[in-house]
Protein backbone atom coordinates (compact mmCIF):
# COMPACT_ATOMS: atom_id res chain seq x y z
CA UNK A 1 0.00 0.00 0.00
CA UNK A 2 2.51 2.43 0.67
CA UNK A 3 4.35 2.04 -2.63
CA UNK A 4 0.73 2.99 -4.46
CA UNK A 5 0.75 5.99 -2.40
CA UNK A 6 4.50 6.56 -3.53
CA UNK A 7 3.28 5.72 -6.96
CA UNK A 8 0.83 8.26 -7.23
CA UNK A 9 2.29 11.15 -5.29
CA UNK A 10 5.07 10.81 -8.55
CA UNK A 11 2.57 11.30 -10.66
CA UNK A 12 0.77 13.95 -8.93
CA UNK A 13 4.10 15.88 -9.36
CA UNK A 14 4.86 14.84 -12.45
CA UNK A 15 8.05 12.79 -11.75
CA UNK A 16 8.58 10.96 -15.32
CA UNK A 17 6.77 13.19 -17.28
CA UNK A 18 3.60 11.62 -16.07
CA UNK A 19 1.08 14.38 -15.30
CA UNK A 20 -2.27 13.71 -17.86
CA UNK A 21 -0.08 12.02 -20.54
CA UNK A 22 3.70 11.85 -19.60
CA UNK A 23 4.64 11.50 -23.33
CA UNK A 24 1.87 13.98 -24.65
CA UNK A 25 4.20 16.50 -22.30
CA UNK A 26 7.53 15.64 -23.10
CA UNK A 27 6.64 15.86 -26.65
CA UNK A 28 5.25 19.77 -26.63
CA UNK A 29 8.31 20.68 -24.38
CA UNK A 30 10.85 18.78 -27.30
CA UNK A 31 8.65 21.09 -29.31
CA UNK A 32 9.36 24.04 -27.65
CA UNK A 33 13.27 23.33 -27.67
CA UNK A 34 13.19 22.82 -31.03
CA UNK A 35 11.43 26.17 -31.49
CA UNK A 36 14.23 27.99 -28.83
CA UNK A 37 16.98 26.20 -30.86
CA UNK A 38 16.10 27.85 -34.08
CA UNK A 39 15.31 31.37 -32.74
CA UNK A 40 18.86 30.73 -31.12
CA UNK A 41 20.28 30.43 -33.77
CA UNK A 42 17.71 32.72 -36.20
CA UNK A 43 18.26 35.49 -33.71
CA UNK A 44 22.09 35.03 -33.83
CA UNK A 45 22.41 34.65 -37.54
CA UNK A 46 20.21 38.46 -37.72
CA UNK A 47 22.46 39.84 -35.24
CA UNK A 48 25.24 39.49 -38.06
CA UNK A 49 23.37 40.12 -40.70
CA UNK A 50 21.51 43.50 -40.18
CA UNK A 51 23.28 46.49 -41.27
CA UNK A 52 22.72 50.16 -42.28
CA UNK A 53 21.27 52.75 -39.82
CA UNK A 54 19.57 50.16 -38.03
CA UNK A 55 22.70 48.07 -37.35
CA UNK A 56 22.72 49.89 -33.95
CA UNK A 57 18.85 49.55 -32.67
CA UNK A 58 18.78 46.03 -33.50
CA UNK A 59 21.87 44.11 -33.54
CA UNK A 60 21.58 44.44 -29.60
CA UNK A 61 18.14 43.46 -29.48
CA UNK A 62 18.75 40.05 -31.94
CA UNK A 63 21.93 39.26 -29.51
CA UNK A 64 19.66 39.54 -26.46
CA UNK A 65 16.69 37.76 -28.23
CA UNK A 66 19.33 34.91 -29.21
CA UNK A 67 21.21 34.66 -25.71
CA UNK A 68 17.09 34.70 -23.84
CA UNK A 69 16.33 31.83 -26.24
CA UNK A 70 19.57 29.93 -25.68
CA UNK A 71 19.14 30.24 -21.82
CA UNK A 72 15.25 29.15 -22.51
CA UNK A 73 16.64 26.47 -24.31
CA UNK A 74 18.85 25.41 -21.07
CA UNK A 75 16.01 25.37 -18.98
CA UNK A 76 13.76 23.31 -21.11
CA UNK A 77 16.33 20.71 -21.61
CA UNK A 78 16.95 20.81 -17.73
CA UNK A 79 12.97 20.18 -17.65
CA UNK A 80 12.35 17.59 -19.82
CA UNK A 81 15.28 15.14 -18.33
CA UNK A 82 13.92 16.04 -14.86
CA UNK A 83 10.34 14.52 -16.05
CA UNK A 84 12.18 11.32 -17.41
CA UNK A 85 12.64 12.96 -20.79
CA UNK A 86 15.51 13.49 -23.21
CA UNK A 87 15.63 16.88 -24.84
CA UNK A 88 15.56 17.03 -28.93
CA UNK A 89 19.04 17.87 -30.46
CA UNK A 90 16.81 19.31 -33.47
CA UNK A 91 16.24 22.44 -34.61
CA UNK A 92 13.07 23.88 -35.88
CA UNK A 93 13.55 25.28 -39.58
CA UNK A 94 15.30 28.72 -39.04
CA UNK A 95 14.65 30.87 -41.44
CA UNK A 96 16.64 33.89 -43.20
CA UNK A 97 15.76 36.99 -43.92
CA UNK A 98 17.42 39.68 -46.82
CA UNK A 99 16.21 42.34 -45.14
CA UNK A 100 15.25 43.68 -41.50
CA UNK A 101 11.30 43.65 -42.46
CA UNK A 102 11.48 39.82 -43.45
CA UNK A 103 13.62 39.35 -40.17
CA UNK A 104 11.09 40.72 -38.08
CA UNK A 105 8.20 38.97 -39.90
CA UNK A 106 10.32 35.72 -39.59
CA UNK A 107 10.50 36.09 -35.98
CA UNK A 108 7.19 37.48 -35.04
CA UNK A 109 5.68 33.75 -36.63
CA UNK A 110 8.49 31.68 -35.06
CA UNK A 111 7.64 33.45 -31.46
CA UNK A 112 3.89 33.12 -32.24
CA UNK A 113 4.63 29.08 -32.92
CA UNK A 114 6.68 28.98 -29.48
CA UNK A 115 4.26 30.71 -27.84
CA UNK A 116 1.63 28.13 -28.93
CA UNK A 117 3.95 25.68 -28.37
CA UNK A 118 4.35 26.65 -24.56
CA UNK A 119 0.43 26.99 -24.13
CA UNK A 120 0.11 22.91 -25.68
CA UNK A 121 2.70 22.23 -22.97
CA UNK A 122 0.80 24.12 -20.33
CA UNK A 123 -2.29 22.46 -21.11
CA UNK A 124 -0.73 18.92 -20.83
CA UNK A 125 1.19 19.66 -17.42
CA UNK A 126 -2.45 20.63 -15.82
CA UNK A 127 -2.46 18.85 -12.45
CA UNK A 128 1.55 19.73 -11.83
CA UNK A 129 1.54 22.98 -10.20
CA UNK A 130 4.80 23.80 -9.95
CA UNK A 131 5.51 22.68 -13.98
CA UNK A 132 2.61 24.64 -14.39
CA UNK A 133 3.71 27.97 -12.95
CA UNK A 134 7.07 27.63 -14.54
CA UNK A 135 5.33 27.28 -17.95
CA UNK A 136 3.39 30.20 -17.34
CA UNK A 137 6.30 32.25 -16.34
CA UNK A 138 7.70 31.65 -20.01
CA UNK A 139 4.26 32.05 -21.55
CA UNK A 140 3.92 35.40 -19.83
CA UNK A 141 7.95 36.27 -21.30
CA UNK A 142 7.01 34.34 -24.84
CA UNK A 143 3.58 36.92 -24.94
CA UNK A 144 6.03 39.97 -24.30
CA UNK A 145 8.04 39.11 -27.35
CA UNK A 146 5.09 38.39 -29.43
CA UNK A 147 3.88 41.66 -28.30
CA UNK A 148 7.28 43.67 -29.30
CA UNK A 149 7.46 41.97 -32.43
CA UNK A 150 4.01 42.87 -33.83
CA UNK A 151 4.97 46.74 -32.99
CA UNK A 152 8.07 46.60 -34.79
CA UNK A 153 6.78 44.89 -37.27
CA UNK A 154 4.05 47.53 -37.84
CA UNK A 155 6.93 50.45 -37.85
CA UNK A 156 9.09 48.34 -40.30
CA UNK A 157 6.86 46.91 -42.74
Amino acid sequence: MEKSKKDDKKKKNGKNGRNGDGNELIIRLNHALSLEYAATIQYLQQQCLVTGQERQQFAPFFAASSSESHLHAQNLGNKIVSLGGSPTIAPAEVREGKNLAEMLRYDLELEREALDAYVKAWKSAQGNPPLVFWLEEIISAEQLHVDELVKLNAAYA
